[in-house]
């Protein structure tokens, strides 16, 4: 890849927890010269409600060497007909999503993968060019992650949901404890490949598998608080949102939470501590309404969780 550091000395990062806070390398990097292409992969799903928006988003990138990879889960409705309106690269794969995913970043041909989901947007033209240049620091740096935010004058609940995952995940980068970052994000191609891509048979958490792959690898992070925007139908629909929460206890508490690589401790103590001060600095401080769904999330999550375990351990002492 061919980039070049100006201004300071990098920053060195060897002995850095694997993910770190953009705000603390400063901005101190360009690009010059040939700029590495970038090979966006977004797998869709009956994605017709998103999906023109975001490739519209990417395509409008102020940037010279694009390629935009659609892989197809077996939708029913025109999500084809709309990715062929930016791309001829569309593949299908009818697989769990890790399968999907790791379908396009087969094909792709760039030095740098964009791996974003369908209902990711990118909320100005220059975001890829800020972005990419963080690769620059150390060939260390695997992944360039951005903060997820919901798009404007979208319903209060999914600014909620995001608000409370931001938390989270900043907490965890700050506090140097868990995994972040496995998706929805601008990866080192070789990197992905260095660590043998994403497993096919994972479906519910194929991000954490990726993200502990690269950090197991010693490639780092670098978190980036430039947003993009996240158009989630969780947020549309509370059927959708149960459905998905019961998808991740399954996943998560299959194996102890393992893949998160915090304890069940550590998981309600983010949840139900941090998740209610963040809920209480939002109201007061922040004078964000969305904050008041912020007990109908916890309970839902409190209830699923709680009686997923509970079936596993159950499971556990009749053998």
């Amino acid at each position: 890849m061919i980039l070049y550091m100006v201004g300071d000395s990098p920053v060195d990062i060897s002995s850095s927890y694997y993910a770190i806070d953009g705000d603390t390398l400063g901005n101190n990097v360009e690009i010059i010269g040939k700029k590495p292409r970038v090979s966006f992969v977004i797998p869709a799903f009956n994605s017709e409600r998103t999906l023109d928006e975001c490739l519209s988003s990417i395509a409008n990138q102020d940037y010279p060497d694009i390629e935009i990879i659609v892989v197809d889960n077996g939708s029913t409705d025109h999500t084809v007909e709309i990715a062929k309106k930016y791309t001829q690269n569309i593949y299908f794969d009818n697989g769990k999503l890790g399968s999907v995913r790791q379908t396009g970043i087969e094909h792709a041909t760039g030095e740098i993968v964009g791996s974003f989901d369908s209902d990711n947007y990118f909320p100005y033209n220059n975001w890829l060019l800020n972005s990419i240049k963080y690769f620059n620091y150390s060939s260390d740096i695997g992944t360039v992650w951005p903060k997820n935010i919901a798009p404007p004058n979208r319903p209060l609940f999914m600014k909620m949901y995001l608000n409370f995952s931001n938390l989270l995940l900043e907490d965890r980068i700050k506090r140097k404890r868990g995994i972040v970052g496995g998706g929805c994000a601008l990866f080192l191609k070789k990197a992905i490949d260095d660590v043998g891509g994403i497993d096919r048979d994972v479906h519910w958490g194929e991000d954490f598998n990726l993200a502990n792959k690269l950090k197991d690898k010693g490639y780092k992070l670098v978190y980036v608080k430039d947003p993009i925007y996240h158009d989630t139908d969780m947020g549309l629909s509370m059927k959708k949102f149960v459905k998905k929460q019961i998808l991740g206890a399954n996943a998560f508490t299959k194996d102890n939470f393992q893949s998160t690589s915090l304890s069940i401790k550590e998981i309600f103590h983010e949840q139900v501590i941090i998740g209610t001060i963040g809920m209480v600095r939002g109201i007061i401080i922040e004078k964000d309404i969305s904050w008041l769904l912020f007990p109908f999330l916890l309970f839902i999550r409190l209830i699923i969780y709680g009686l997923t375990f509970s079936k596993k351990l159950l499971r556990v002492w009749s053998i």
